[in-house]
């Protein structure tokens, strides 16, 4: 490649093409950050504009290429003549085993010896033509190239270089978590991701988040574990209770690996037997996978070991059985008591089964396994007849209780009708002791009134007296009872006349 690229005439070029590396905002991305830090980026064939293509300039016209190509006709063999279009280049070799790149114009060659190959669009696409390459790299993209076994990383750009030794591979495109160009490997790992790798036979494991260069060979990618929570569905498993019955139970397990390290040092598979890579990407941890599985039917089954099930078996149908409440009312600032908490049986009691899964992350942590949880979906008896038979006696548990609870309850309202019947006695008591109360003192007042006056203490006698009498009258006066007015009006009188004196001489 010449020092100086060929320019159209009074143009500067945009810069001067160097070696190392120059940094422009469309490599600011992390990708082309860790190429750039570990100073693969070649710019030094890059160019920045078109006038920078090395190539032979135009030395014609058309009116002269056609005099030329009229009055020479009978020596065309010894000349050439062409046009090559704007964007474009014209492939020409020169009989001598050299390459030409030809820039847009017209162009005349006198040498017989020269040869136009074809023309080529050099905006998007690879041109190669013998040791002459010119190449654009889409953004996004990292070109390849070796020169005598060695890479060359080429940024987004065009780029032209004339070299017998340096040979284009090709593009990649860096939207892919794993580019391996040639030595090196490109390894981007997303979040809730680990990428293990093994670097001459020592393990790195690299966390999710970032982009990573395996600068070696021997820096092998080897495959992405998960971090994520995993949920799986557990095979139905038989085991038998405490009260040796058989039991088959339908569970789930949520688990996630915690240290990425441990589970691919010790669960992991990284290599076959036959000395191949194990390079599943995603589907690396089966294995591992069957592993947390089986722990966890081990501890489930230990679980069941020390349940009673033909004693739980009811639980769920039956009432929880308490005693009655003895009643308490509002006035002595009495409440109501809680209800007790329903019993649920043994095999779905959270706080049991968290004793499962403390058992299952003994075994689960020392391959790097934390599990979540362990969760039953459903039990029964495998035997059809037994499940049968407790089946039954679960219906019958229902029944007696819910006759249990009907009398509990009328035996409730029974005693709430009796105290309230007592209740409303007191009450009705109350009032009527309140009402003599108040009559009493009705009458005690009106006696103190007609105390001062004999005439009405008599006349309050005789009402009385024909109170006490009634009908009776006649028994002792031989009259009816309306007549006593008449024989007491004479004794009436006589006490009037001589309180009348009395009254005069106070006036």
């Amino acid at each position: 490649m010449a020092d100086k690229p060929l320019l159209a005439p009074g143009e500067q070029p945009l810069y001067q093409s160097t070696m190392g590396q120059e940094r422009d905002a469309f490599m600011d991305t992390p990708a082309y950050e860790v190429l750039r830090k570990a100073n693969l980026l070649c710019t030094k064939y890059r160019l920045h504009s078109a006038n920078e293509i090395e190539a032979v300039p135009a030395n014609s016209t058309p009116w002269f290429n056609l005099a030329l190509n009229v009055g020479c006709c009978c020596f065309r063999c010894c000349f050439l003549t062409f046009e090559t279009p704007a964007g474009y280049v014209a492939l020409v070799e020169d009989g001598r085993g050299r390459f030409n790149f030809h820039s847009p114009g017209n162009h005349r060659i006198l040498d017989p010896f020269q040869r136009y190959i074809k023309k080529e669009q050099f905006g998007d696409s690879q041109i190669v033509h013998g040791d002459r390459n010119l190449v654009v790299i889409e953004q996004g993209f990292i070109g390849f190239a070796l020169d005598k076994g060695q890479p060359i990383l080429l940024p987004p750009g065009m780029h032209q270089w004339k070299s017998a030794t340096i040979i284009y591979r090709g593009s990649f495109d860096l939207n892919n978590n794993v580019i391996q160009m040639g030595p090196l490997t490109l390894v981007t790992v997303d979040e809730g991701y680990a990428a293990v790798t093994e670097d001459n036979g020592k393990q790195k494991i690299l966390d999710g988040g970032e982009t990573y260069l395996l600068n070696h060979r021997n820096w092998k990618f080897k495959k992405f574990v998960s971090c994520k929570i995993q949920t799986n569905v557990m095979q139905q498993i038989r085991a038998t209770s405490a009260d040796n019955v058989l039991m088959s139970v339908n569970a789930t397990v949520i688990w996630r690996i915690t240290d990425v390290h441990v589970a691919a040092k010790n669960a992991a598979e990284t290599i076959k037997p036959s000395g191949t890579d194990v390079r599943n990407n995603l589907e690396n941890i089966s294995a591992l996978c069957n592993d947390v599985l089986k722990q966890a039917e081990a501890s489930l089954a230990a679980f069941i070991g020390g349940v009673n099930y033909s004693d739980q078996f009811a639980v769920a149908a039956a009432v929880q059985s308490q005693e009655l409440p003895e009643f308490d009312d509002g006035e002595r600032g009495g409440k109501p008591p809680a209800r007790a908490k329903a019993r649920a049986s043994s095999l779905f009691d959270i706080e049991k089964l968290a004793s499962c899964v403390s058992h299952a992350n003994t075994v689960a942590n020392t391959y790097g396994v934390t599990i979540i949880s362990i969760n039953v979906i459903g039990a029964a008896p495998a035997d059809d007849k037994l499940q049968t038979t407790l089946a039954q006696g679960a219906v019958a548990a229902a029944e007696a209780n819910k006759f249990e609870t009907v009398a509990r309850g009328n035996a409730s309202a029974a005693l709430i009708e009796a105290k309230g019947f007592g209740d409303a006695e007191i009450l009705r008591a109350k009032g009527e002791a309140e009402a003599a109360l108040i009559r009493a003192e009705g009458a005690r007042g009106a006696a103190n009134c007609i105390a001062d006056s004999e005439v009405a203490v008599r006349l309050a006698m005789v009402e009385k007296t024909g109170q006490a009498l009634g009908d009776k009258a006649s028994f002792f006066f031989g009259s009816q009872p309306q007549a006593l007015e008449g024989l007491l009006a004479p004794a009436l009188a006589a006490a009037a006349g001589a309180g009348a004196p009395s009254s005069a001489t106070k006036q």
